[in-house]
C-alpha cells in the first residue's frame, strides 16, 4: 500500500477543522492542522467565500487524496444546522472537483473508532487522539481541529478494516 493523504474535516461555520494527515503501512502523520476561522462581523457570502479560498489553498498545497468530513447531526439551533450544511456542501465540491475520493463518519461512529466506545466525551477524544500520534499535535489546538484530526484517524481506522475486507 503506498502513503495516503486524508484530509480530515470537522464542518463549521464560525471555526472549520482542518487536518492532512498522511497514512502509510503501520504509522499515521500528522502534517498539518488548523482551524478556518470567519469574522461574525461580515455577510454570510463573504464568509461562506473566505471558507472556500482558504480551503482551496490548503488542497492545492496539500494535494490530499481522500476527504473525511463529519456528517451532519441535529441540534435544537435550526439555523445553525443550515449554516453548517452550507459549509459542508462547499467542502465536499471543492473536495469533488480535486479529484479526492469523499469518505463522511457520524459522532458515534468517530468516538467509536478513537476511543472504544459511542458515548465518548470531547476530552476522551482529546486524549485519545493525542495518544494515538504520540507527540505529533500541537499544544492547546480548539477544538474543532483536534477533531478534525479525529475524523481523519477514523477514516484510517476504516481503510485498514477495508483492507481486510
Amino acid at each position: 500500500m503506498n502513503k495516503i493523504r486524508i484530509l480530515g474535516i470537522d464542518p463549521g461555520f464560525d471555526r472549520l477543522g482542518i487536518c492532512i494527515l498522511d497514512k502509510e503501512v503501520g504509522k499515521e502523520t500528522l502534517i498539518h492542522s488548523e482551524c478556518i476561522t470567519t469574522s461574525k462581523k461580515e455577510t454570510f457570502e463573504i464568509r461562506l467565500a473566505e471558507i472556500g479560498d482558504q480551503l482551496s489553498k490548503i488542497l492545492k498545497k496539500y494535494k490530499p487524496d481522500e476527504l473525511a468530513i463529519e456528517t451532519l447531526f441535529f441540534t435544537t439551533n435550526q439555523k445553525t444546522i443550515i449554516t453548517v450544511a452550507e459549509v459542508r456542501g462547499v467542502c465536499i465540491y471543492l473536495s469533488h472537483i480535486n479529484d479526492l475520493a469523499i469518505y463522511e463518519y457520524s459522532p458515534p461512529q468517530i468516538k467509536l473508532a478513537i476511543a472504544g466506545h459511542g458515548r465518548a466525551t470531547k476530552d476522551d477524544i482529546a486524549h485519545m487522539t493525542s495518544k494515538i500520534l504520540k507527540d505529533q499535535i500541537k499544544k492547546g489546538i480548539l477544538d474543532d481541529e483536534m477533531d478534525a484530526i479525529a475524523i481523519a484517524l477514523t477514516h484510517s481506522a476504516h481503510r485498514k478494516m477495508r483492507a481486510f475486507v
